[in-house]
């Protein structure tokens, strides 16, 4: 395989000979198995529409589903709920009221917890083009390299989509800081060996890679053997990225593509594989159009 893109819309960011190899899941046993059919996110579960005060903790305590399942089933990266969304609540058959209310517990931040963060220097990244996307490689934004715990990822056959479904502070971050984060829970909190992600594409068209595409990722639970991971930065599930991301995340999935010589029918979202709202309604019906039309 050529170690250097050289397509119609990619822009190298980084020193000439870069191998570009290297997530919303978890590491696992892999089962070598073909994916999955498309899954509902509806059976077994209901809707809940957040309200004022509502956190993932009390949420559990009235639903008995867990912290976990509920961050899982929605593909949350951070602990804070915004008033009015809605989030699918797995095997749930009802909210009661929180009799703990008065305690004020407060919720663990999932995507930055109480763990050490490594000193990162600041980010070197490239400039933006007019157009398409620009490749920012992980030695642009941090100086770690992935831990010895990880798996070959084998031959790619399949390119899966997710929304990073930022939520509170989080969203008004820099997306530089935002994939740090999320790289610091993935370390340090679920001792995977880097960000779970491949790729995660920003608000503004820079594409940061993630976990090195050689490696088995950990963003489908199961079905992360032979899948690429790629996140869009954002909350997609009532509207669609901007004009400007929405144009690199097309880009940047027709040159993987390319690349790694995947058939249209084999992109998906994250819900098609296992039981997910990613990577957002809109998103979906947008990524159900184009490769799926």
């Amino acid at each position: 395989m050529n170690d250097t893109w050289t397509r119609r819309r990619l822009i190298i960011a980084g020193s000439a000979g870069l191998l570009l190899t290297t997530g919303c899941g978890r590491d696992s046993k892999q089962t070598g198995r073909a994916p999955l059919a498309p899954v509902s996110p509806r059976p077994g579960g209901i809707w809940y529409t957040v309200a004022e005060g509502d956190t993932l903790a009390s949420l559990a305590r009235r639903s008995g589903v867990s912290v976990q399942a509920i961050m899982d089933g929605n593909h949350l990266s951070g602990a804070l709920l915004i008033p009015e969304t809605r989030l699918w609540l797995p095997g749930a058959t009802r909210v009661g009221a929180d009799t703990l209310a008065h305690l004020n517990e407060p919720d663990v931040d999932l995507i930055s917890p109480n763990l050490p963060k490594e000193k990162e220097p600041e980010p070197d990244l490239p400039p933006l083009a007019g157009g398409g996307y620009v490749l920012v490689p992980r030695s642009r934004w941090t100086t770690k390299p992935p831990g010895t715990n990880h798996r070959p990822i084998g031959r790619v056959t399949r390119i899966t989509l997710h929304h990073t479904a930022e939520h509170g502070a989080v969203a008004t971050l820099p997306d530089v800081e935002v994939v740090r984060r999320i790289e610091n829970y993935h370390r340090n909190g679920r001792k995977w060996c880097a960000i779970g992600y491949h790729y995660l594409i920003g608000k503004d068209g820079r594409v940061y890679e993630g976990r090195p595409a050689n490696l088995q990722g950990a963003h489908v639970l199961s079905e992360n053997e032979n899948n690429i991971g790629i996140s869009v930065m954002g909350d997609f599930d009532k509207k669609l990225p901007s004009p400007r991301q929405l144009a690199a995340v097309q880009a940047f999935v027709e040159d993987s593509r390319d690349r790694f010589k995947v058939a249209r029918n084999r992109i998906y979202g994250h819900r098609d594989l296992n039981r997910s709202v990613c990577p957002g309604d809109a998103l979906y019906a947008w990524m159900r159009k184009t490769y799926r039309a």
